[in-house]
C-alpha cells in the first residue's frame, strides 16, 4: 500500500471517529476501501459502508446502508442499499475536506433514512412510485425501446428476437410497439396492458419466478386479474401511476406456461416519444411549423435545433444534393453524399427526434412557394445565401401580408460573424433596410451592416472553379442559434455577432466599421426594427 492511500484512511478513520462513528472496520473490496460503521443519533442506529470510488473524493463516495429489512419501496434506496444522497450534478465541493465531505454525506444519508423511517407505508411508496423505474434497472432490469408514447387504445406487442423464428430459440424482448415491427428476426407477441398501484406489486427483481407470480395474482382485484392470466397475453406492461404520469414495467414470460415452472423476465421500457424526450431538455413540446429554406451549414443546424427544441413540424425546402465538399461544416456526413439534402436531413432529423413531421421539399423556393404556399406555418427561415432570392421573397411576404415571422440569416468569411433578422409585414424594418443604396436602390447594393469592408474578394478557390466563402462550423452554429432564438421567441428584431478577427486578419480581409464598433462594444449587437428601418425602403417603407 502506498504512503498517499495509507495517508487517505488515516484521514478516513480520523473523520468518521470525529463524526461519532462506531464499530468502524476497514477492508479493501475489489482494489476499493470499504469502511463499514454504525451512528446513532438518539433514535436509531444506522448500519452504513463508505465506499469511495478510488483512493480521494475526487468523485463523492457512495454510501450504503446495511439493514436486514428490504430496500423495496424505500424511497432513494437501491435494491443494493445505496442510498442517494445527492443526483451529483451541480455538486461542489472540496476534495481535500475529507472530514467536511464525509460529516456532510453521514448526515444527509441517516436524515434521509430518519425521515423514510417516520413516514407511513403509502406515503413512502408514493415517493418510491417516482423512482421505481430506476430501482428496477439497478435490480438488473433491461431496457427494451419504447419508440412511441404509450397508446392505450391500441394492442400492445412485444417484439421478441428468435434468430430461427423457432420456439425452442432463446427469446430477447426488444422493443413494445403497437403493432409495427422494426427489427429483423422477430415476431410480434401480444401483452396486456394493466394498471397497478405501487402496493399491489411485490419486490421486483431481474427474474420473477411462481411464488413472485402467486403473491402478484392476491394483490389483485377480479378484474385485474382477469387481465393477468388471460392466455392471449405472453406478458404485462404494468402502468404505476406516479407524480411524472405513470412508471413502465413490461413483465415478460414468453411462451412459458404459467405453471410452477413459471418464470418471468422484467424490462424497463425506454421512452423515445417525443414529449419526453423534449421535457427531458426542461423545454416544452412546440406544435408549431416552422418552414426552413436553404439547408446548408446554416438551415441544417436551424433545423436541428428547432427540432431539439421542441418544435414538432418543419418543412425543409433546397432542391441541392450533399457533396463531399460539404462535409467540413455541415451536419450530415458521408452517407448523405449524392442525396437531396431535404431528404438526407430529414432522416437523420427524424432518427434524432422521433414523433417530429418533417415535410422535405427537393424544389427550388420560388417553385416550392408558387406550388405549396406556408400558409400555416408560425414562422419562415430564408439561409439561402443569396440575398437577392430572399429579398425578392421578403418584398412578396409584404406585399401579400404574410402573417408568418420571416428571418432572414448569413455568415460573414473568416469567422468575423453573422446576422439574423426577423421581419414581420407591417411592421417597417425589413431586409432592404440593410441594403438600400440611397443614390441607386442597386439589388447589388452593400450591406449596411456588413463586418466586411467594401470592395474585397473574399471568396476562395481550391480546384479553379467552385469558389465558396471560408467559414466554420463554429461559425454556422453561432449563427444559426441567432435564427433559432429568433424563431423561438418571436421577437423582431436584427441581431449579429463579432469573431476576434484573427483569421480574417491572417488573409488579408479588411474589417469595417461596423465590426470595429461592434467589437468595441460601442455599438448594440441587437436593434429593434425602428433603430435599423429607412424611410423609403421599397419592401417596408410607407
Amino acid at each position: 500500500m502506498t504512503p498517499t492511500q495509507q495517508a487517505f484512511i488515516a484521514d478516513i478513520e480520523h473523520a468518521l471517529v470525529d463524526i461519532g462513528a462506531q464499530e468502524i472496520r476497514f477492508e479493501v473490496v475489489k482494489t476499493k476501501p470499504t469502511w463499514a460503521f454504525s451512528i446513532e443519533d438518539g433514535i436509531h442506529c444506522w448500519l452504513l459502508e463508505l465506499r469511495p470510488c478510488g483512493w480521494g473524493f475526487q468523485i463523492l463516495p457512495y454510501i450504503k446502508w446495511k439493514s436486514a429489512e428490504q430496500y423495496w419501496g424505500w424511497p432513494h434506496t437501491s435494491i443494493s442499499g445505496d442510498i442517494c444522497v445527492s443526483d451529483r450534478e451541480g455538486l461542489e465541493y472540496d476534495p481535500n475536506d475529507i472530514f467536511g465531505v464525509l460529516k456532510w454525506l453521514v448526515e444527509k444519508a441517516t436524515k434521509q433514512l430518519r425521515e423514510n423511517h417516520a413516514m407511513d407505508e403509502s406515503a413512502r411508496l408514493t415517493l418510491f412510485a417516482d423512482e421505481v423505474e430506476g430501482y428496477a434497472k439497478n435490480a438488473g432490469a433491461t431496457s427494451i425501446e419504447l419508440s412511441e408514447a404509450l397508446n392505450t387504445q391500441k394492442t400492445l406487442y412485444a417484439e421478441v428476437y428468435r434468430k430461427d423464428k423457432g420456439l425452442k430459440a432463446p427469446s430477447v424482448v426488444k422493443r413494445v410497439n403497437s403493432g409495427i415491427t422494426k427489427f429483423d428476426y422477430c415476431q410480434q407477441e401480444r401483452i396486456g396492458l394493466l394498471d397497478v398501484k405501487l402496493h399491489q406489486l411485490p419486490n421486483l427483481d431481474m427474474e420473477l419466478n411462481t411464488n413472485w407470480w402467486t403473491n402478484f395474482l392476491g394483490r389483485l382485484d377480479e378484474q385485474q386479474q382477469a387481465i393477468a392470466t388471460s392466455k392471449a397475453y405472453k406478458g404485462l406492461m404494468l402502468r404505476i401511476p406516479n407524480a411524472y404520469g405513470h412508471a413502465l414495467i413490461l413483465i415478460y414470460w414468453g411462451k412459458t406456461s404459467q405453471s410452477k415452472s413459471w418464470k418471468a423476465v422484467v424490462h424497463v421500457p425506454e421512452r423515445r416519444d417525443h414529449d419526453y424526450l423534449v421535457r427531458r431538455t426542461g423545454a416544452a413540446p412546440l406544435s408549431q411549423h416552422v418552414v426552413i429554406v436553404g439547408l446548408g451549414s446554416i438551415g441544417s443546424r436551424v433545423a436541428e435545433h428547432l427540432v431539439l427544441a421542441g418544435i414538432r413540424k418543419l418543412t425543409l425546402i433546397d432542391y441541392d444534393l450533399f457533396s463531399a465538399d460539404n462535409l467540413g461544416r455541415h451536419i450530415l456526413g458521408q452517407g448523405s453524399i449524392n442525396l437531396t439534402k431535404v431528404d438526407a436531413l430529414a432522416t437523420q432529423l427524424r432518427d434524432r427526434m422521433p414523433g417530429v413531421e418533417i415535410n422535405p421539399i427537393a424544389k427550388d423556393v420560388l417553385t416550392a412557394f408558387a406550388s405549396t404556399p406556408p400558409r400555416d406555418a408560425r414562422a419562415i427561415v430564408l439561409a439561402t445565401g443569396n440575398v437577392a432570392l430572399e429579398r425578392s421573397i421578403i418584398r412578396e411576404a409584404f406585399r401579400e401580408n404574410w402573417p408568418q415571422q420571416i428571418i432572414s440569416t448569413c455568415v460573414e468569411a473568416a469567422g468575423l460573424g453573422g446576422h439574423a433578422i426577423a421581419m414581420r409585414s407591417g411592421i417597417a424594418g425589413c431586409l432592404d433596410c440593410l441594403y438600400i443604396d440611397s443614390e441607386t436602390q442597386a439589388p447589388t447594393a452593400e450591406m449596411r451592416t456588413s463586418l466586411i469592408a467594401p470592395g474585397q474578394t473574399i471568396s476562395r478557390q481550391l480546384t479553379g472553379c467552385g469558389a465558396f466563402t471560408p467559414y466554420s462550423s463554429i461559425d454556422a452554429t453561432r449563427t444559426a442559434l441567432l435564427a433559432t432564438e429568433l424563431v423561438l421567441s418571436g421577437h423582431i428584431v436584427y441581431t449579429r455577432w463579432a469573431g476576434d478577427g484573427e483569421l480574417a486578419h491572417r488573409a488579408g480581409i479588411a474589417t469595417s466599421p461596423t465590426y470595429r464598433a461592434l467589437r468595441d462594444l460601442r455599438i448594440p449587437s441587437t436593434l429593434k426594427p425602428e433603430e435599423f428601418a429607412q424611410a423609403g425602403c421599397p419592401c417596408c417603407g410607407e
